[in-house]
């Protein structure tokens, strides 16, 4: 690489991974080829309206159900209450669904009465307009049952909860047992034909929720980051997990069939997914998003079963698992199913994952997730010095080569062929490679942009205290004390390392750099910002003890002549 674009490469490498970072590096929406459902094998009988608007050769319109009258309807409401050491979920017999899934360990800030309030994390919040989350329903059966029927709750425990719904047709029956050591829950439905014809049953299972609308944030905008609890529609079907990012490109009813792992809603740090218990190559994932008039949308997401033929006097029963919490991975491998892929570290899982293993083995050493950030910092910065001072050596011989380099430019102005043959024998008699500068630089990018994915995901980190003042380190700074920081950090790097080239308006423009990040980094987590902080100022102590030719191993070994030799030559 000519060394007179070795500046303006580093400023646009740079600008890539930390202002675009989300954009260049986050998974593309991935769009399943997948064979619709067939709409034209109804059961006969049946009282579903079928839409056959085709959005496209993947995704349907769901089926309209008409309005069925509730049976149950003169049942009074009863609300119960489901609790675990994580958990605690207030249902009713209305639709035996949740009004509300509190997360006991974790917390957030809302605005109320124009205040900010600190409440419990409640991952089915009460909106008005919003379907219910954990609804059942029946698409394309041939009986009938409403759509948020009055259920009878017919037993109570504090960890379970058994609703019946009866009508001529059908006893429908749903359980909900929620797990005592975890964020897991079991859900069943069993189903009793009391007629004497075969019945067709399709059950569905969903999880309904809200994406708050972000509030405009003016031009400073596309620095800041995303809003915590804005959530999306997300599942795992034939192998791979699909986001849908974009809210305005999903309708309000859609359909893909295949083989489907789970389903559910996500946020940053949390996620709600129904799993089938009973695979097969016929379930379908269902989603759909909904403008509301204040610009919020209101989301579903969840799992149809394939068709049960139920014959007379006779039950078909379903399992479902509910897994609704925190993207932990520890708490998502137990569940199994690749429920841990629903954490997003980018394209370099397989480097992600061992990082954060390491960020909590150091938790676990020093209980403080501020104090791990640095020390795996640290680790990896050491780890990968070799490596950084091949790039600072092949630098500097590049800056000593700069005069030879003019004067070859200048001789050999006209002359193109004749001029690159010159540089490169002059490479070769100093034994410099051009490319030495960068591309370890290059070699680098890979962990470090993991790294910086584990960290932007952690729920670790989420409201996690570092010291003092610094409460929560998911959040911005407060005070901008580590992104000021920062800026000068990475002025003192650039005025150390040594320049590829001696053109002033190159220096200038690399100068702008430390500016450009102190800006951005107002923006971002304090535990993003203090890693980006250590790093920088491991690399300007890695530059300065290589310039006074000082090794990690002599300090090692107790040698401190030559760390004396620079001080006092500094003084």
């Amino acid at each position: 690489m000519k060394s007179e674009y070795r500046g303006i490469v580093a400023i646009v490498l740079s600008a890539i991974v930390f202002v675009l970072w989300y954009t260049v590096f986050s998974p593309p929406e991935k769009t399943q080829n997948i064979q619709p459902p067939n709409q034209n094998t109804i059961t006969e009988g049946s009282t579903v309206d079928v839409k056959a608007d085709v959005v496209n050769n993947d995704i349907v319109q769901k089926a309209v159900m008409p309005e069925i009258i509730d049976v149950q309807a003169n049942i009074p409401v009863k609300e119960s209450l489901l609790r675990n050491r994580f958990i605690k979920a207030m249902f009713t017999n209305k639709g035996a669904v949740p009004l509300s899934w509190i997360l006991t360990s974790y917390d957030e800030d809302i605005e109320k009465d124009g205040k900010k309030v600190t409440v419990p994390v409640d991952l089915v919040p009460a909106v008005i307009g919003s379907d219910p989350a954990l609804n059942v329903t029946f698409t394309d059966s041939n009986f009938d049952v409403p759509k948020n029927p009055t259920y009878k709750l017919i037993e109570s425990t504090e960890r379970s909860l058994t609703y019946l719904w009866s009508s001529k047709e059908v006893d429908v029956k749903k359980t909900i047992l929620l797990d005592e050591n975890s964020y897991l829950a079991d859900v069943f439905i069993e189903v009793f034909n009391k007629t004497n014809k075969a019945l067709n049953e399709r059950s569905v299972l969903t999880w309904s929720g809200v994406s708050v609308q972000p509030k405009s944030r003016g031009f400073l905008g596309m620095f800041q980051q995303p809003v915590n609890n804005q959530r999306t529609p997300i599942y795992f079907i034939n192998g791979s997990v699909n986001r849908l990012t974009n809210l305005k490109k999903i309708s309000e009813q859609e359909d893909l069939t295949g083989s489907v792992y789970w389903c559910g809603l996500e946020s940053r740090y949390f996620l709600s997914a129904i799993i089938p218990r009973e695979q097969n190559s016929q379930l379908t994932a269902e989603f759909g998003a909904k403008q509301a008039e204040n610009k919020d949308t209101f989301l579903y997401s969840g799992v149809a079963l394939a068709n049960t033929i139920i014959s007379p006097k006779e039950k078909a029963v379903h399992k479902f698992a509910v897994y609704s919490g925190p993207k932990e991975i520890h708490q998502l491998k137990a569940v199994g199913i690749r429920l841990d892929e629903s954490i997003d570290y980018g394209w370099f899982t397989i480097i992600a994952k061992p990082m954060l293993y390491l960020l909590d083995f150091f938790h676990a050493i020093v209980r403080n997730y501020g104090v791990a950030i640095i020390l795996l910092t640290i680790f990896i910065k050491l780890l990968l010095h070799p490596i950084n001072k091949k790039s600072m050596k092949s630098m500097k011989q590049m800056q000593a080569l700069q005069p030879r380099l003019k004067e070859l430019q200048k001789k050999y102005a006209n002359d193109k062929t004749r001029l690159n043959t010159e540089t490169m024998q002059l490479f070769k008699a100093h034994k410099v490679n051009p490319m030495g500068g960068c591309l370890p630089m290059l070699l680098q990018f890979p962990i470090y942009i993991a790294l910086y994915k584990v960290l932007w995901n952690s729920i670790e980190l989420y409201r996690a205290p570092f010291f003092w003042f610094y409460k929560d380190l998911s959040a911005p700074d407060p005070y901008y004390i580590t992104p000021l920081l920062l800026g000068v950090g990475m002025f003192l790097q650039q005025k150390m390392m040594p320049s590829a080239t001696a053109d002033p308006m190159q220096q200038k423009m690399m100068m702008i750099m430390p500016v450009m990040f102190t800006v951005f980094m107002l923006f971002l987590p304090v535990g993003l910002v203090l890693y980006i902080l250590v790093n920088t100022a491991m690399s300007v102590t890695q530059q300065w003890m290589y310039n006074h030719n000082i090794r990690y191993r002599d300090l090692l070994k107790g040698d401190f002549r030559l760390l004396k030799a620079a001080f006092a030559k500094n003084n």
